[in-house]
């Protein structure tokens, strides 16, 4: 068992470090959006400094992880990612704190199979996500 899951984790090249930090970081940001009123979700998330191909990236990668995991359709009728966001946040907000932190982990693990290029199986992106979330725990 251990084998396969060090196998799984070499399978990552060295930018998926990076990614992996980024979709962790903007799973927290819409953490404390859920746990206080809500904001610029968006800002939060995305800083203003962010170089402009990753913004997209990130931006592309929200919209596909809002779509997946949507709680209502509400939510994928919003006209802009920044609605979509705000539904998002907001219907999650009515969610139980458990159901809450699952679909933070999912939306991590899709996330940085957007932001990666959707280059492997889902699996293998959830397995680095639940390991990147425990190294920073």
């Amino acid at each position: 068992m251990r084998l396969k899951i060090k196998w799984a984790l070499q399978q990552f090249d060295e930018h998926i470090d990076e990614y992996a930090t980024a979709a962790l970081n903007i799973t927290k940001a819409i953490k404390r959006a859920l746990e206080s009123p809500l904001v610029d979700v968006l800002e939060s998330i995305i800083p203003g400094d962010a170089d402009t191909i990753l913004k997209n990236k990130i931006l592309q990668a929200l919209e596909t992880g809002i779509h997946a995991l949507s709680i209502v359709q509400t939510c994928q009728q919003q006209a802009t990612v920044e609605a979509k966001l705000l539904c998002f946040v907001t219907e999650l907000k009515k969610t139980s704190p458990a159901l809450q932190e699952a679909v933070l982990q999912k939306l991590q693990s899709i996330l940085l199979r957007e932001l990666d290029g959707n280059t492997k199986k889902q699996h293998l992106y959830d397995l680095f996500s639940q390991a990147k979330y425990s190294s920073v725990k």
